[in-house]
Parts: C-alpha cells; structure tokens; sequence
C-alpha cells in the first residue's frame, strides 16, 4: 500500500472500489449500446466487447493508481520529523560546511553568537541515511551520507531538510547532490553548489560562488562579487552590487545591477541588463537569444554591438559613431569609457537610455 494510516487505508480502498465499479458500468453501458435494448448479443460481439471493456478499465485504473503514487510522494515529502539537532557556540567569521546527499539546505542568520543545526527527514531518510553534525576547530561539519547503493537508493522517496541558522557574520560552504539551497541575512564568504536543484540567495554580503548543473539561480540585495553558473536554469540578479559573472548553457541571464563590471554569457537563452551606476566594463554574448542593455543616460563607454543574425538598435543621444551596420554598431557613449561589448549570433541587440 501506497500510503499509511487511515487516510491512506481508505484512499486505496476507495480506489479499487472504484476501479472495480468503473469495470462494471462500462460493461453495462457497452452491452446497452451494442443491443440497443433489443437484439442479443452474438459470440463475437460478446468478446469485443469485453476486450474494449478491458482496455477502458485499465486505463482509468493506470489513471487512478498514478494519481495514488503522486499523493503518497506528497505525504511523504511532508511528514518529516527530527533526526538530530545540535547547537553550537560560535565567533563571527567562522565556518559553515554541509556535505549532504539529495537534502534541502538553508541557511539564515538568527541574530546570535551559535550555530543551530536541525535535520529533519520522513521514514525512509531515518532508514537509509547516515549522518553527523560536529564541531571540527573553527568549522561547524554538517555530513549526510547513503546508507546503501545507489540502485537501491533511487525511487526511494527518501526526504530530508538541513536549516542551520548561523551569526549575521558567518562563512558557509554548502555541497548538496540534488537538493535545492537557500541563504539569506548573512555576511561572509560562500560557496554554493548543488548537482540539480535551485539556489536563492537573499540580502548576502560578501563574495558568492554559486554553480548548479540544472537548476535556476536566484540573488536578490546581494552586495559584494558573483560567480554564477548553471547547465540549464536561468539565472536572475535583482538589485546587486558587485562584479558579476553570470554563465548558462541554455538558459535567459537577468541581471539588475548598480555597479561594478558585468560578463554575461547564454548559450541559448536570451540577456536582460538594467544598469544604474559608473560603467566598470559590460560584456554579453549568446549563441541564439536577444541582449537588451538599459543604462543611464551619462554612461560612458566604448561600444560594440553585433547580430550575427539579427538587428542592432540603439537610442543614446550622445553618441560619436564610427561604424553604423544594420546588424553593427561601433561607437563611444558620451565621450567613450570601460568596453560596453553585446554580441548574438541570431537574435537582436537593443540598447536603451534611461
């Protein structure tokens, strides 16, 4: 059975039930059909009946039984409870690291001088996983290991969460196998990485390195330098400060920035720039998207736009051109500065002025 308890009970019941009266009706109705209420039946007629009955009913039950295994996931997923817990007296500036397989991780700033670890997971991570929290000097270990192979871990619905929650200053290291990740309100240095899930990174300040092989990236009031990558997500900066390197194998690049340089680079998806502050250099390029570029109207630049396949337009007033193309354009931005560099070889490249 799918599910425990009660619920659980009485849902499966409930669907065999059905299943078996579905069986029933459409017997019925076919064999009122075929007769129309007054010929019989001929033997022929009796067995393809039956064998369309059959085929009715097996997809119904197919229908039923998958939604059954998707509601067990979700009860899975939420019945959690405490697998261990530890806390920690701690200096500003000191050391968070997780090594987990397949957990959730978040980490938060709760205001004081320790660090609180809480590993929660349903049955199956109680069974199946191996863990530890320890204090280790200065670092603060957080390791979650597999028990058994990986053949008998996968489809397990094995679920486990991390939250620790650390001083407003405070490093962290954080290593998940497929989870997503999570940090806000701290300031330090970090270093994020997860093999599929999603990173959301909130109100940090200090120096990020954030990389996924398939999930999305997410800053959002980050101050200090990024580096970001992902092998398929998108990646979204909003109200930064800091030099930024954003990388996606296939996925759109959104960045709102105030200040410092930018090297944007999609293989696919399509670049988005709203800039605020003193050009520190722009560079973007994709392989088969658009580059949209807002900056200030008293942006100094040196500039080089180009489409391979598409158009360039640009809208800035102060401009002294020195090669206008439809598909190019080389230019200086009020008297010229650090390299303002777009480049797609298929889509389109606008550059607008505030």
């Amino acid at each position: 059975m799918f599910l425990k308890g009660k619920f659980g009970k009485h849902l499966y019941l409930n669907v065999c039930y059905n299943i078996k009266i579905m069986g029933k009706k459409s017997l019925r109705n076919r064999v009122t059909k075929s007769i129309g209420g007054k010929s019989k039946l001929t033997e022929k007629n009796k067995m393809e009946c039956v064998m369309n009955n059959y085929n009715l009913v097996t997809k119904k039950a197919l229908l039923l039984l998958g939604t059954l295994a998707f509601l067990s996931s979700f009860g899975y997923a939420h019945d959690l409870r405490v697998l261990k817990e530890k806390t920690f007296q701690m200096k500003d500036y000191q050391n968070l690291f997780v090594e987990v397989s397949g957990a959730d991780v978040k980490v938060e700033n709760w205001g004081k001088q320790e660090v609180y670890v809480k590993i929660s997971g349903n049955e199956k991570a109680a069974a199946k996983l191996k863990y530890d929290v320890f204090q280790d000097g200065d670092v603060v270990r957080v390791i979650i290991k597999k028990k058994d192979s990986f053949w008998n871990w996968f489809g397990s619905n094995v679920k486990v969460e991390v939250e620790a929650f650390v001083p407003s200053k405070f490093n962290a290291n954080v290593k998940t196998s497929g989870g997503d990740i999570t940090a806000k309100g701290i300031s330090g240095g970090f270093s994020f990485g997860t093999s599929g899930g999603d990173i959301n990174l909130k109100n940090l300040n200090g120096k990020v390195n954030a990389e996924t092989s398939g999930g999305d990236i997410h800053l959002f009031e980050h101050k200090g330098s990024m580096y970001l990558s992902t092998s398929g997500g998108d990646i979204i900066c909003k109200i930064v400060a800091g030099d930024v390197k954003a990388e996606t194998s296939g996925g759109d690049i959104n960045v709102d920035q105030k200040e410092g340089r930018l090297f944007a680079e999609t293989s696919g998806g399509d670049i988005t720039i709203v800039y605020s502050g003193v050009n520190k250099g722009i560079e973007a390029s994709t392989s088969g998207g658009d580059i949209t570029a807002k900056l200030p109207s008293d942006f100094k630049a040196k500039v080089h736009l180009h489409s391979s396949g598409g158009s360039v337009k640009s809208n800035f007033n102060n401009v002294k051109t020195t090669n206008v193309k439809r598909s190019q354009l080389d230019a200086e931005y009020n008297g010229g500065g650090p390299s303002l560099r777009l480049e797609t070889s298929g889509g389109d490249v606008h550059v607008h002025q505030k």
